[in-house]
């Protein structure tokens, strides 16, 4: 597997900032296009299981970027190049979720459209710390923290509670969750077109544009 050993901590700090922020902007702009609606439901006895969760979602996190970006992209990419790895490594990750609840066609775009985030941040890196700390940090942000469904699974709120208004699935997902939103989808569309942008400039792995 791809985890180098050379700035770990600031690799997993960046993809976790990347991953929470991201999250945190395209929710912001939900609750105030009237998306969803919003209340706080912490309480001190939620302190272990907010920690646990923390913990937790970036085992599962990571553990899929292992199995997705680690192995899948980088099978692909011995047989058939860069370009196919990162499609059909995405395409692997999306299709893995077909089966959860609420999913729809958008849902499915969502999904895709991060695996290829993900994809282009493992490629450009040449490991997996970066997006396997921002796939944690993204449903950790989407479940227990904001307390939206994470791909079509509710029940993890633990800090607020967001429901979705009903007549405003472009930005709310509907019952899958944000991933099947329009401004999900337009967010990480082009949070890849700067990934592409900063990883053509500044990384030793270059895409072949031409």
């Amino acid at each position: 597997m791809p985890f180098k050993k050379d700035k770990i901590t600031q690799k997993f700090g960046i993809g976790y900032l990347i991953g929470f922020l991201a999250f945190a902007i395209i929710f912001a702009i939900a609750v105030f296009g009237g998306g969803f609606t919003t209340k706080i439901v912490w309480a001190s006895k939620n302190i272990v299981l907010f920690v646990l969760m923390l913990i937790g979602f970036l085992i599962q996190g990571t553990t899929e970027e292992i199995v997705c970006r680690g192995y899948v992209q980088g099978r692909i990419t011995e047989k058939l190049g860069v370009f196919w790895a990162i499609a059909l490594s995405a395409l692997f990750f999306a299709s893995s979720h077909l089966g959860n609840a609420g999913v729809s066609l958008e849902g499915f775009v969502g999904l895709l459209a991060f695996g290829i985030l993900t994809a282009l941040l493992r490629f450009y890196t040449g490991d997996l710390w970066l997006c396997g700390a921002l796939h944690g940090a993204w449903n950790f942000a989407e479940g227990p923290f904001f307390g939206t469904p994470v791909s079509g699974i509710s029940g993890t709120e633990l800090l607020f509670k967001s429901t979705s208004v009903p007549h405003h699935p472009w930005l709310n997902g509907g019952a899958f969750g944000i991933e099947a939103s329009l401004t999900c989808i337009i967010v990480l569309i082009l949070l890849s077109v700067l990934t592409v942008y900063l990883g053509q400039k500044y990384s030793v792995n270059k895409l072949d544009l031409n």
